[in-house]
């Protein structure tokens, strides 16, 4: 679902991981220079952290460790408890 142009798509769509480079990436190091608050995100899994860190977070504001044992491997281990 693209909600800027109303489009539907089926299936697959190709993705790219979000950079900041260029000018963007530029006025951000700009901000990072006069900031005053610093930005912290959640986190689901450990892939969560550190994509949030390598984005410009600051830390983690919110661990959601339940979440660590909902993976196959480990749900039948923790309904059983």
């Amino acid at each position: 679902l693209d909600g800027t142009k109303g489009e539907v798509y089926e299936g697959l769509v190709p993705t790219v991981k979000p950079t900041t480079t260029g000018q963007f990436g530029e006025f951000l190091g700009w901000c990072d220079e006069v900031k005053v608050m610093k930005v912290y995100a959640n986190a689901d899994t450990p892939e969560d952290a550190a994509n949030a860190v390598r984005l410009g977070a600051q830390g983690i504001g919110l661990v959601r460790t339940e979440h660590m044992f909902f993976r196959p491997e480990r749900i039948l281990h923790v309904r059983g408890m």
